[in-house]
């Protein structure tokens, strides 16, 4: 057991010893090899010819960006006044000595009251029948243009 132990010895001695630094990867010096295709720069012309390797099932097509954007409207006042047209609902018509008052549901789930000239976010109401409401949706371009949409909410649709 005694020789056993002698020939053990050696051995672990052996591993605990320094490496040699041209095998010792840490040690090392990084070699960097030169790629063996040279690049020459020359890019792919199409000549108005779809490219045959791109996937076509991959590709996007390229939304083009508005040539006259929306001007900002700012931040939204609370209650129905900060409301676009699209978020609110009609829910009736009232008539009162001649008068009609519209009733919509905001995205707060109240009721509101609104009568002729009474303002949106994005418009006003221009005209209440027994059962629709005519409002005009203003579009201000930073060019300066107004477009005016007329949007008609219907209590029961047609």
């Amino acid at each position: 057991m005694l020789a056993w132990a002698t020939m053990l010895l050696p051995a672990m001695g052996a591993a605990q010893q320094p490496k040699d630094p041209k095998t010792d990867p840490a040690k090392a010096k990084k070699i960097i090899v030169k790629s063996p295709v040279v690049y020459t720069g020359v890019q792919y012309q199409s000549g108005n010819r779809r490219d045959p390797f791109l996937n076509l099932l991959l590709l996007k097509k390229e939304q083009k960006p508005l040539q006259d954007p929306e001007e900002p409207r700012g931040q939204p006042p609370p209650g129905i006044g900060g409301m676009f047209m699209a978020e609110v609902t009609l829910l009736g018509v009232a008539s009162q000595e001649g008068e009609q008052t519209a009733i919509f549901r905001g995205t707060d789930k109240r009721a509101y009251f609104l009568r002729q000239g009474d303002k949106l976010f994005d418009g006003s109401i221009t005209k209440i029948d027994a059962d629709a409401v005519t409002l005009i949706r203003e579009t201000r371009f930073k060019s300066g243009k107004i477009l005016n949409q007329e949007v008609i909410k219907r209590l029961r649709p047609r």
